[in-house]
């Protein structure tokens, strides 16, 4: 009966690993195509891409639209949390890391009104 129990645990582990599968900051190095919405709903009209590079410090250095706008973030478990400036204000966002590598989340930035503003990046 042990057996079976352990046999059967260790099958369990083996099919649920890789949903835990952690991302790493060098995992999401690349180019995207963003899409979203403002703060207010309003989908965005022609957004830009975003590079994702490595800072030799490791953190990320996110760059939209050709580095109109530019920002850092860092993996933490399946998300990765952001920090950038937009037009003069400062931004926080919060990235869910999906298993296809692309990232789908939310954002805010100082002083405007909703709470709506979201993004989805999918990897070129």
């Amino acid at each position: 009966m042990k057996a079976a129990f352990v046999s059967a645990l260790l099958l369990m582990f083996a099919l649920v690993s890789p949903c835990f599968a952690q991302a790493t900051n060098a995992s999401l190095i690349g180019n995207y195509v963003v899409t979203g919405t403002e703060t207010d709903g309003k989908p965005y009209d022609g957004s830009g891409p975003l590079a994702i590079t490595m800072d030799k410090s490791g953190a990320l250095e996110l760059k939209w639209d050709n580095g109109k706008y530019v920002g850092i973030g860092q993996v933490m478990g399946t998300q990765l949390v952001i920090a950038s400036v937009a037009e003069g204000k400062v931004v926080v966002g919060i990235m869910d890391i999906k298993p296809d590598g692309s990232l789908e989340g939310k954002w805010w930035r100082r002083t405007d009104p909703g709470t709506k503003g979201t993004e989805v990046w999918k990897k070129k």
